[in-house]
């Protein structure tokens, strides 16, 4: 696996321990602050004060808060001390000051106790736990997947596949200006070699799909949902979602068939590549590509950036495409940004 490709596995792994460790410790340092503060409180006496004078400052925000100076005795001995609220006062109003008995010119306008700190904690501890615990299991995940032995049939159905004897580029484009859009697959001479037809397109409702392999003449209909998110997080580099490929998920349909992405992440740059392996051997490279997936067309355009999805360019020696297609089609349909 290359460099970038260990990177892009990196950020997906380690997405959770990144985006909840921080919240984590944030709030465990936030609780422990209070609790010192509600600790150092604790002993506070109540008294009634009398506010002696308001000013107006400006806040944050372009809120308005008040400094108010207040006025309190203890034991026939006078104090003064002054605080900042959002709650304006009338002089000679009274307000609620703790005061430490021990020494009562350090007053307080709370008196919290410390379950609010606790708790805080207690939410810090458990988003840290979770995000070590979320992240042992993609490492675990991910290490299964690169162990994961394929039975022997299916082993030598790979080793005798026909191949070409010369790399071939195929370009991939979306087709949604019909009633029944779909995939298009078109060689180097702009015949189209293979099709997915949404043939029922109903919200809410699993999509219909009719899969068309001009090379063999033969169509198979498959029923896919629409995306949903599996990941907790929307990071650029951890976004992950699935679709439901009759009925199975369709990356754990790939997986079991043999199929691994990985994804080159800085070397086209901003272009996405994707490598494709079937059973632990390079098979394609998959290419995003701006809407002009043919590169003469492409020539002379102002717009040659790739727009993320549903354009690209595969390169391979493959001459069956159902399997390589399908990998394409899932990666395309979700939102699938590294290794996978």
């Amino acid at each position: 696996m290359r460099a970038e490709n260990k990177f892009a596995r990196f950020m997906r792994t380690s997405g959770p321990i990144r985006f909840l460790l921080p919240i984590a410790l944030v709030l465990i340092v936030l609780g422990i602050v209070l609790f010192a503060f509600n600790n150092a409180t604790k002993d506070y006496v109540e008294t009634t004060g009398t506010v002696t004078a308001v000013n107006e400052v400006a806040g944050t925000d372009d809120a308005t808060e008040y400094e108010i100076r207040f006025s309190y005795t203890v034991e026939g001995t006078a104090y003064n001390g002054e605080i900042t609220l959002s709650q304006s006062y009338t002089v000679g109003e009274s307000i609620t000051v703790y005061y430490d008995p021990a020494n009562p010119s350090e007053y307080s306008n709370s008196k919290d106790t410390a379950l609010i700190a606790i708790i805080i904690i207690a939410v810090g501890v458990i988003l840290l736990v979770a995000s070590i615990v979320i992240t042992v299991m993609k490492v675990k995940k991910n290490k299964e997947l690169d162990n994961y032995v394929l039975d022997d049939a299916l082993l030598e159905k790979y080793r005798n596949r026909a191949l070409s004897n010369e790399e071939v580029e195929y370009y991939c484009s979306y087709d949604g200006k019909t009633f029944k859009p779909g995939y298009i697959v078109e060689d180097r001479n702009r015949r189209v070699v293979y099709e997915a037809i949404n043939t029922k397109n109903v919200p809410a409702l699993p999509r219909e799909f009719e899969f068309v392999n001009h090379y063999t003449n033969t169509t198979a209909t498959h029923k896919v949902t629409r995306p949903f998110d599996t990941s907790f997080n929307n990071e650029v580099f951890s976004t992950t979602s699935t679709i439901k490929f009759d009925g199975a998920n369709i990356w754990e349909y790939l997986h079991k068939a043999g199929i691994r992405i990985s994804t080159d992440l800085t070397s086209v740059f901003p272009k996405i590549r994707y490598i494709i392996s079937l059973a632990g051997e390079e098979i394609a490279r998959v290419e995003t590509s701006s809407q002009y997936v043919h590169e003469e067309d492409e020539e002379g355009k102002k717009i040659k950036m790739p727009i993320g999805r549903y354009y690209y360019r595969i390169w391979t020696k493959e001459l069956d495409l159902e399997l390589l297609f399908l990998t394409v089609f899932a990666i395309s349909e979700t939102n699938q940004t590294v290794v996978e």
